[in-house]
């Protein structure tokens, strides 16, 4: 795979080319102004190619088959959120997925000429099982290697160890760390790992600097037809367009531009070399109402999500519209700018569904004839064998996962908890305000003046709500005073990186008040902020709302808070951006990223001998 450096300019990108991606979308709802429209089950799609005009034997198949949002599920899912499907009475009841499954689908499905296997991204990070966190995602790397993962469209989750890493680790297979240690673990060959097997695509994920692409934008790949001639099919990849700025992708080198814009500028430039059938496959889609009881193919009923737009927008000789991100399902026909259909597809998550595309070319244009286009959902149903090779390298991975989850990671004198005091303050809560200031000056660029964590967020999800304990646990491995790697992996942090930003002392003070929150039933919710050792905090809840924090008592270094001058802050990404509930945060200017938390953390356990609870004296709240 080519990494496009920030130099390159566009005519490069033009002429290079050729071949030859934690809140749950589950959870989302149709937001304000999003596109509804109806999906239509089985309705032909009319364009200027017809059947009509044609003689069937005389046109050129084309298969698509794709996955998408695979986030490293080698074995099958048995969460209902992951590992089930509506069976046809609408009833969540079909057992699907795992690697050695979809192997078996996948290769009674591939037809034997023009048919490709490719991924709408995410196929690792992002609510993985464990195992893939603690062994680099080395596992599902090998799993799709060898399904023969041809492409994929680059997701947001593959942005989640930072671009350096994905470029230099995924990409190349360069070791992060010490390798078989923090990286290039052996694969079921005995191999160290190598990277990447194939290429990841991205139209619209630019260097913020430069504005160039930092993948090649699209791909043309080709199929054989009449005489042995060759025709070309251009792939076109968006990526979801907020990466950069997204709480586990959050890469300040990089930049999103606009989808639809980006889309047609790229679908101008293929058919201007003579490209004639498009796909776009873009890491972003949609919902059907009641997705989780809704047919697998098709649906009448209306649905909502940023695709939408993106579908009735697209340039209409793009013939077929791949999305993903959402984790739903549907297999629909939706009208392009000039009214004509085109399929319009996602095909789940976590290995669910194989969606396949079959297209029929027209072999004197190479332009696909729109009305013969067929689509289908495939689920990758447990009624099948496995595939015993796949099998075997599923179960390699899964056996190494166990043995790192029962290496020692660290050790401790005391039980760490989220258990607050009367001032907020908790023993995890310290931790991990600690770890953010560690992480940060453990280089230059990342120095803070201070570290903070969100202890018992006003909103949001709680990075620090696990324990580690002292007495030993119930896995065979353990023992008093001992942390191990799937604790360490499971209990602080959600696969976040630690940023380290700018904030004025009055954005602070802003924030800190912020701790305290009215609701609409007239209750007021504390949610109090971690800090790191080198903080003294005294707050007044005796007072208003809004005038609780006095910058006389809020110390660090045992220096007030000055409210004129700028301050150098370490903290998840989620809490600066303000999805916690401290909104103040969100204002703040030159972030720079520093190792993610997981990954932060055992280097925490391996620097720190043992680590003891904190004396919980850092923050008083006169109550």
């Amino acid at each position: 795979m080519r990494v496009l450096p920030r130099e390159t300019c566009e005519e490069r990108v033009n002429s290079c080319c050729e071949s030859g991606s934690p809140i749950s979308r589950r959870s989302l709802l149709i937001g304000a102004g999003a596109a509804a429209t109806a999906f239509a089950l089985g309705t032909p799609a009319y364009a200027s190619e017809r059947a009509a005009d044609h003689v069937a034997g005389d046109l050129i198949d084309v298969q698509l088959l794709n996955i998408t949002d695979f986030h490293g599920n080698l074995r099958t899912p048995t969460s209902s959120a992951d590992g089930y499907l509506p069976d046809a009475g609408g009833n969540l009841t079909l057992h699907v997925g795992g690697a050695a499954y979809l192997a078996t689908h996948l290769r009674r499905l591939r037809a034997a000429q023009n048919s490709f296997f490719f991924s709408i991204g995410d196929n690792y990070c992002g609510g993985e099982p464990l195992d893939n966190k603690m062994l680099s995602d080395e596992g599902p790397v090998e799993v799709l290697n060898k399904l023969g993962l041809q492409f994929s469209t680059l997701g947001n989750h593959e942005l989640d160890y930072g671009i350096d890493y994905f470029q230099r680790h995924m990409v190349k297979g360069i070791p992060i760390g010490v390798p078989g240690r923090d990286s290039s673990f052996r694969d079921s060959t005995g191999r160290r790992y190598k990277g990447l097997g194939f290429p990841y695509y991205s139209a619209n994920m630019v260097w913020r600097e430069t504005g160039q692409p930092v993948l090649q934008p699209y791909n043309i790949e080709y199929v054989t037809g009449p005489g042995g001639r060759t025709y070309p099919i251009g792939f076109i990849h968006l990526t979801l367009a907020h990466s950069p700025t997204g709480s586990s992708s959050y890469n300040p080198d990089l930049d999103g531009l606009e989808p639809i814009e980006t889309a047609n500028r790229y679908a101008r430039i293929l058919k201007d070399r003579g490209v004639n059938a498009l796909v776009l496959c873009v890491h972003d889609g949609a919902q059907q109402v009641d997705n989780w009881h809704a047919p697998i193919n098709g649906s009448t009923m209306a649905a909502g999500g940023p695709a939408l737009e993106l579908a009735a927008k697209a340039d209409p000789d793009i013939c077929a519209i791949i999305t993903g991100h959402w984790h739903w399902w549907f297999n629909a026909m939706l009208p392009d700018p000039e009214g004509n259909l085109r399929p319009f597809v996602e095909a789940g998550h976590a290995g669910q569904i194989i969606n396949e595309i079959n297209l029929k070319l027209d072999p004197a244009t190479g332009k696909v004839v729109r009305d013969l286009t067929k689509a289908t959902n495939h689920p990758v149903t447990l009624d099948v064998p496995p595939d015993p090779e796949m099998q075997r390298i599923v179960d390699y991975w899964t056996d190494l996962g166990n043995q790192r989850y029962a290496t020692v990671a660290g050790r401790l004198t005391g039980d760490f908890t989220p258990t607050l005091n009367a001032s907020g303050e908790s023993t995890m809560g310290d931790l991990g305000a600690d770890l953010m200031l560690w992480s940060a000056n453990r280089n230059r660029q990342g120095r803070a003046d201070f570290g903070m964590v969100a202890a018992k967020p006003v909103s949001g999800s709680n990075a620090v709500a696990g324990r580690l304990l002292f007495a030993k646990g119930a896995n065979s491995a353990d023992q008093d005073g001992v942390i191990l790697y799937g604790e360490a992996y499971s209990q602080l942090g959600y696969e976040n990186p630690i940023l380290t930003v700018t904030l004025t002392g009055e954005q602070l003070r802003q924030a800190f008040e912020q701790q305290w929150q009215k609701r609409s039933n007239g209750t007021v919710v504390y949610g109090p902020l971690a800090f790191s050792a080198n903080v003294r905090a005294t707050f007044d809840a005796t007072k208003p709302i809004g005038r609780r924090v006095d910058p006389a008592n809020f110390l660090i270094d045992g220096r007030p808070l000055d409210l004129t001058r700028s301050y150098r802050v370490a903290g998840l990404a989620y809490t600066l951006i303000g999805a916690d509930g401290y909104g103040a945060l969100a204002s703040f200017t030159d972030p720079y990223r520093n190792g993610r938390d997981h990954e932060e953390f055992i280097a925490y356990l391996r620097e720190h001998e043992e680590i003891s609870p904190s004396r919980q004296d850092r923050v008083t709240v006169i109550t």
